[in-house]
């Protein structure tokens, strides 16, 4: 069984850094809900987490990690509504299918898992993988989905027939981020050598590359817009690339950790977790940290943001997963962005 707390506030503050300015926060993170492994589970130790993904609307969230299982856990009450048994080895991935219906899983046992999320079952299992899974990302329809791990090839499935229609030659041998762009015209994929390639799809040509630097990308995404792609790292730092043209658009540093999760959460808002044990809330727009999330105790390895909820999820080391709630703007903070785009405030 699960054993859900709840706090009754976090500490947001805004820290600065030589490469970033002070501002107003844009948002804040209200009360956070803790969901841990209650002690009484026999000799079953806590699992360390490292993939989470929420349903549309926030109401469902799966959580994976060492331990090989995959739990289904309802925000409402944090009770576990499901546990998928199937993974031999760690479980580094997950995607829920844009319908809500499906949960994809994938892991070091070189399996790619496909789970009825109603009822909890095993539905389909995809051919199994030459190498280790470590990301995978459905187009915005649901009829494709992508998988890279350990290995040069990022691989397409039709997911409804568990059938792998396509491979495309990745930038590495050891890809660890995959993503569509958000209407689906566009596939990028990077990994170890901080290269980014993208495709046009459905034709699977190649139409941009990119070479961030040294240091593995573990996190990509585009912005909703679908203009741009952000890729955050082993390098520590988030940087924005024009997904038309492959130009810098900016980089923001982390003060410190490497970046092992990233989700975006708005055109402009960024949110990032890593060795540091915190989750980190980016105002792109602002080129400032605008919330800093603590309670970590252990490296934050996964996040994933819920658009419709306005949630965040991460899962860490420590073994916990922790919901926080964004807030809107408070009028304070409103006002001196309004003041901005008027130029009287320097």
């Amino acid at each position: 069984m699960l054993r859900t707390s709840f706090l009754l506030g976090i500490a947001c503050g805004l820290a600065a850094t030589c490469s970033l300015a002070r501002a107003q926060d844009p948002t804040r993170a209200e009360p956070q809900q803790v969901i841990e492994f209650d002690a009484k589970l026999g000799r079953e130790r806590k699992p360390v987490i490292t993939a989470v993904a929420v349903l549309p609307g926030g109401r469902l969230v799966a959580t994976a990690g060492d331990d090989h299982h995959v739990r289904l856990w309802s925000t409402e009450d944090g009770l576990i509504k499901h546990t998928l048994k199937g993974h031999k080895d760690w479980v580094r991935t997950l995607a829920f299918s844009p319908d809500g219906k499906t949960l994809a899983s994938g892991g070091d046992d070189r399996q790619v898992l496909l789970w009825d999320v109603e009822n909890g079952k095993l539905a389909l299992r995809l051919p199994p993988h030459g190498c280790a899974v470590y990301s995978l990302a459905y187009n915005p329809e649901g009829s494709r989905l992508a998988a890279v791990g350990f290995e040069k090839v990022v691989r397409l499935y039709e997911p409804a027939n568990a059938s792998q229609v396509r491979e495309l030659e990745g930038p590495d041998a050891d890809l660890r981020a995959v993503t569509f762009s958000p209407d689906g015209s566009h596939l990028a994929a990077a990994g170890r050598n901080g290269r980014i390639r993208q495709w046009a799809v459905p034709e699977g040509k190649v139409d941009l590359e990119i070479s961030v630097g040294p240091g593995r990308i573990r996190n990509l995404a585009y912005l909703p817009s679908g203009d741009s792609l952000v890729a955050a790292g082993d390098a520590r730092e988030i940087s924005l690339w024009d997904a038309k043209t492959g130009e810098r658009r900016g980089t923001l540093k982390s003060p410190s950790g490497k970046l092992l999760a990233m989700a975006v959460c708005s055109e402009h808002l960024i949110a990032t977790g890593g060795s540091d044990n915190l989750v980190r809330v980016w105002d792109w727009s602002k080129q400032t940290e605008a919330d800093r999330l603590q309670g970590h105790t252990g490296s934050v390895a996964t996040l994933a943001f819920d658009p419709q909820s306005a949630v965040i999820i991460s899962g860490s080391f420590d073994t916990t997963v922790r919901v926080w709630k964004l807030a809107p703007p408070t009028p304070a903070s409103q006002s001196a962005d309004a003041a901005q785009e008027r130029g009287t405030v320097r």
